[in-house]
């Protein structure tokens, strides 16, 4: 539910993901590609690029949205840790929205990070989203409502969230509670989850990127929330 209610959203992150991917010498693969709400959108304006996710319910909606769109994209089925190792050739790899620290396990995070300098060609670039936590995100730890995404006419989902350091402070716990309200104010559906994602500060994860042997390692932002590229020799 809470993939469909960003669906229509833009952040301020997409920008680089598509000035890569718009720069790229080949066909660029999103990790997590969910829904397809930049994989259509970079697939509309005309670029390469695939999509990876494990969910086959989000990826129907995809397959869906696309089809209303006149698009045909290229979902693989599977997870990216570590990525399959028939996905091969890529010019750029991308994992935005911070999916990347889903992968809780830094030993499982490293070998996903060889398989995905594995699967670009030479000169390909690995540009993965990440967050140390640092500031609003380890000092929140009661609710906060967050803006409310229209879904259909006169229908929101309003999204309130909790987040909370978990492990000694090397992940975050995100308490989510989605409703979903429709014209005459009533909640139609409510859903509630937790997630936990890892906080990685751009050195660790330059260093599982230096490990791997990718190279011209450049980061966008900082420790709060960055993106980090880099480039196969």
């Amino acid at each position: 539910m809470y993939a469909n209610a960003i669906a229509d959203q833009r952040f301020v992150e997409d920008d680089v993901f598509t000035q890569l991917v718009a720069d790229a010498d080949g066909p660029a693969l999103e990790l997590g590609s969910g829904t397809g709400r930049l994989t259509l959108r970079l697939l509309a304006a005309g670029h390469d690029v695939e999509g990876l996710e494990i969910s086959d319910e989000m990826t129907d909606v995809c397959v869906a949205e696309a089809s209303r769109l006149g698009l045909r994209p290229v979902v693989h089925r599977g997870s990216f840790a570590p990525l399959d190792a028939s996905l091969r050739g890529y010019a750029v790899i991308f994992c935005p929205l911070n999916a990347f620290s889903f992968i809780v396990d830094d030993a499982v995070a490293m070998t996903a990070v060889h398989s995905y300098a594995a699967a670009l060609k030479p000169g390909g670039v690995l540009a993965l989203a990440g967050s140390a936590g640092e500031g609003t995100l380890r000092d929140g730890t009661g609710w906060t409502r967050r803006p409310d995404v229209q879904v259909a006419e006169a229908t929101f989902a309003q999204v309130e969230e909790r987040r909370t350091p978990d492990d000694d402070g090397r992940c975050l716990r995100i308490e989510r509670v989605i409703r979903i309200v429709g014209p005459d104010g009533t909640v139609r559906q409510t859903q509630r989850g937790t997630q936990l994602r890892r906080l990685r500060p751009i050195a660790a994860l330059a260093q599982m990127f230096a490990g791997a042997g990718l190279g011209a390692l450049h980061a966008y932002g900082n420790d709060a929330d960055y993106i980090l590229t880099g480039r196969k020799g």
